[in-house]
């Protein structure tokens, strides 16, 4: 039987700080069926001053009271809180917060020193691998093993062409672990209904509410519509692979005696 595709609607930042806008976040995306809603748990302590993303960062930042209060949306809402971990520090507090789950982003796929404190931590590590050299990531695969892992394909290329999507990459990361998804920063929602298509274990995907809606916007974001687009296609994917059943069918064996009696058994 095909697995269903998990699919998580990453928020990232785009919520801005406002946790009553975070909370709408959660309350659309359960509303088009996805499984999880992901935030992101950096704090903007650990950041250079001079980045020009600062002051954004220390606006949108997550307190630990927020983490709390997004969770209990998410169990209100019937799906799954979701975040990434940037930093050492960040591992005890996230991991006593009864996630299941546990996102590492594509710049920390070859932190192996995070990587070895997170590991047993949680019950699955998902970890994108945009920024990662082959050697690092075969190492990852290595301190990893006995953790339940999935490694997420992804082109850190901000939008990502279509021509640079790479999904046979998938293929080689296979070989490390039998959990692989997809990532996606290109525009519109085409790459996904192929990884979709090629069975992965997750899709992530960045949302907002709406190309003109609240919050921040960035090109590669998926509206709610597009997010609904998304989650109807897994559904129909999944209907079409079917459990691999090897008999026929009434509505087969009918049309095989229709069709021998027209044309005679010439076997």
């Amino acid at each position: 039987m095909t697995k269903k595709t998990k699919i998580i609607a990453e928020v990232a930042s785009n919520h801005g700080g406002d946790l009553k806008l975070a909370k709408e976040f959660i309350k659309v995306a359960a509303r088009v069926g996805v499984d999880y809603v992901k935030f992101q748990s950096w704090q903007a302590k650990n950041m250079k001053r001079d980045d020009p993303q600062y002051e954004w960062f220390v606006r949108s930042e997550l307190s630990d009271e927020a983490h709390y209060e997004l969770i209990e949306e998410c169990n209100k809402r019937g799906v799954e809180f979701l975040t990434t971990c940037f930093s050492l520090e960040r591992i005890d507090f996230l991991a006593n917060l009864g996630l299941e789950a546990i996102k590492i982003g594509s710049p920390d796929a070859g932190s192996h020193k995070m990587l070895r404190e997170i590991k047993g931590r949680f019950k699955r590590m998902i970890i994108s691998t945009g920024m990662s050299y082959e050697d690092e990531l075969i190492k990852t695969a290595q301190i990893l093993e006995g953790q339940d892992f999935t490694l997420l394909h992804c082109v850190s290329v901000y939008p990502t062409p279509l021509e640079r999507i790479n999904m046979s990459k998938m293929k080689w990361l296979r070989r490390f672990t039998p959990s692989v998804g997809y990532s996606d920063h290109s525009l519109g929602i085409e790459a996904v209904k192929l990884a979709i298509a090629w069975g992965v274990d997750y899709i992530e995907k960045h949302f907002c509410l709406g190309k003109e809606g609240s919050g921040r916007v960035a090109p590669w974001d998926a509206s709610p519509e597009e997010m609904e687009e998304i989650v109807m296609n897994r559904d129909l994917v999944l209907q079409m692979a079917g459990e691999g059943d090897l008999e026929l069918s009434e509505e087969e064996e009918e049309s095989r005696r229709r069709f021998i009696g027209r044309f005679g058994d010439n076997r």
